[in-house]
């Protein structure tokens, strides 16, 4: 069955998540402060995700304050399939925000039931929801008669019967998939996901269920997929600072960037960041980016670029990055003076 999902010719590999046609089975999943319009059109230069899904957003801030060009709802032009992920704990509210998402052009929408931050659970929104399954249950309803596009619900494990008899209950609702994230809301990323237990909900309905947690190259995904027998399977993560991740994962022969492109594309997020918002949030979040677009990048090099306050500055430590590249058999690697350091 990997090989199936490996397969370069994407179109032999039809997907139907409710009427949505999908070209193979590998989603670009939520990441909070991350996941916006610049980070998410930059898989259109390679093999994209299936679908990407916006960072959560709250459906009181779809209704009463986000609107126009914002990070939350902006979608650049050459984005596919997208869809937006709510979170809330009002179920009038959450359809009402549901249905304007779906008119300015959602292709799908989520229901997040996982996330484990305090001050969504404080809300009784994210995995909070998940210790009143029966009010979830009549959020989803809301949400599912005033939509027309697929919907789909995120949630985390509890314990096995609490997981079944949920998921099940989600599944009369009418939704046309299931995500689960193998770890409960409690557990750091230190904690493997439990991919049996997603096995055990898969077996438990007869929708799609996705898999999420702990898929980041070739290997994790045959070992999810071989666990879970599951339909599809969400990546969250390890797609930041890696446009290319999706034709690596889809190519028998994988794929990778050279240095210089990641430059390029690094580069890149941040000018469209900058477009989105402005200057000093872009160069605030390239602090955090930089990890992921160059991973070999040791203390002394981060700490460099950690002290530059704007953009033309970066851009200039990226010149000199790239003017010291050395070719080393069929990739490239750092000159001596820029030697990489562990993470």
């Amino acid at each position: 069955m990997f090989t199936e999902i490996a397969s370069t010719d994407n179109s032999s590999l039809p997907w139907f998540l409710g009427a949505l046609n999908l070209p193979h089975r590998l989603i670009q999943g939520p990441l909070a402060g991350f996941s916006c319009s610049p980070m998410r059109a930059l898989f259109y230069r390679y093999t994209p995700p299936a679908y990407s899904v916006s960072e959560m957003i709250s459906a009181h801030d779809v209704i009463y304050k986000h609107s126009g060009k914002n990070r939350y709802l902006h979608r650049a032009p050459d984005e596919n399939k997208l869809c937006y992920q709510l979170s809330g704990n009002d179920g009038d509210l959450m359809a009402k925000a549901a249905k304007k998402l779906e008119f300015m052009g959602a292709d799908l929408i989520d229901i997040n039931c996982g996330c484990p931050k305090a001050k969504i659970r404080k809300r009784g929104a994210g995995s909070a929801l998940l210790e009143t399954p029966d009010h979830l249950v009549r959020i989803v309803e809301k949400v599912r008669d005033a939509l027309q596009c697929p919907l789909t619900v995120k949630i985390r494990l509890q314990n096995t019967d609490s997981d079944l008899a949920l998921a099940q209950a989600l599944e009369k609702t009418g939704i046309d998939a299931l995500i689960v994230h193998g770890r409960r809301w409690q557990d750091d990323y230190d904690v493997a996901c439990n991919w049996q237990a997603i096995r055990l909900i898969k077996e438990a309905v007869k929708i799609p269920v996705i898999a999420n947690g702990d898929i980041c190259e070739r290997n994790s995904l045959a070992a999810a997929l071989a666990a879970t027998g599951c339909d599809a399977f969400m990546i969250s993560r390890a797609g930041t600072g890696k446009p290319w991740l999706y034709q690596q994962l889809l190519s028998p022969n994988g794929f990778d960037v050279a240095l210089e492109e990641r430059i390029e594309l690094f580069l890149r997020h941040l000018e469209e960041l900058s477009w989105l918002e402005n200057e000093f949030q872009a160069v605030l979040q390239s602090k955090s980016l930089i990890r992921y677009y160059f991973r070999e990048l040791g203390s002394v090099q981060l700490q460099t670029f950690y002290s530059l306050n704007s953009l033309p500055s970066i851009k200039e430590y990226m010149t000199r990055m790239n003017k010291h590249l050395t070719p080393s058999s069929a990739d490239y690697v750092l000159h001596p003076h820029l030697t990489p350091g562990p993470l």
